[in-house]
């Protein structure tokens, strides 16, 4: 599922920065990995969710649904994660101490 995520990322990522390349440098990391990422996605899915030519790729109409759920899950996710750390990053409860 972790895969599925990142996978899911790279995609949102390639829309939003509008290449591979470009969506690529924002990451930190290669085209060849947001490449591999958005093809595994498509793979599973056994949909294009974006129409390739040698200069320029462009949303399906599947992949364009599926870019929406994709941000509004991304944010959940990150919401929830969020949500955890703050919980988590100040110690609670009762301390008892003894001399």
């Amino acid at each position: 599922m972790s895969d599925r995520l990142k996978s899911m990322e790279a995609f949102v990522r390639v829309v939003e920065a509008g290449s591979f390349s470009a969506a690529a440098r924002r990451w930190g990391c290669s085209k060849a990995v947001v490449s591999k990422y958005v093809a595994s996605l498509e793979a599973h899915l056994g949909v294009a969710l974006l129409a390739r030519t040698t200069r320029s790729s462009s949303l399906t109409e599947a992949g364009r649904a599926y870019h929406r759920r994709c941000v509004d899950l991304l944010a959940e996710v990150e919401a929830l994660e969020a949500s955890l750390r703050d919980d988590h990053a100040e110690p609670r409860g009762l301390l008892r101490i003894t001399a």
